[in-house]
């Protein structure tokens, strides 16, 4: 992170670097990326979140068809409560709302 730091003010990574999908299926506790980066001062910015089954872990899915929305809301959420600085999403207002 301090060689990232000497030319970035910021990283974005993948969303699951952050908030990884754990063995079962569901959300793992939060890496210590963010808490890296801060350190090195740097922002977070993860992307994509997006709404749709076919991106999100097993078990946040909802039914079986893949365009269908599942719970994103916990991404964000836990994305959040990592210390994100802020994220991309397809879906802004879902995040807005998600951040509170």
């Amino acid at each position: 992170m301090k060689t990232i730091a000497a030319y970035a003010n910021g990283v974005g990574t993948e969303w699951s670097m952050v908030l990884p999908t754990a063995p079962d299926g569901d959300l793992a506790p939060a890496t210590s990326l963010v808490a890296d980066a801060h350190a090195a001062g740097l922002a977070v910015h993860p992307w994509t979140v997006r709404a749709e089954n076919q991106f999100l872990p097993p078990k946040l899915r909802s039914g079986t068809d893949p365009s269908a929305h599942g719970d994103v809301d916990r991404v964000y959420k836990g994305l959040f409560a990592a210390g994100v600085d802020g994220l991309f999403s397809d879906f802004p207002g879902l995040a807005v709302k998600a951040r509170g």
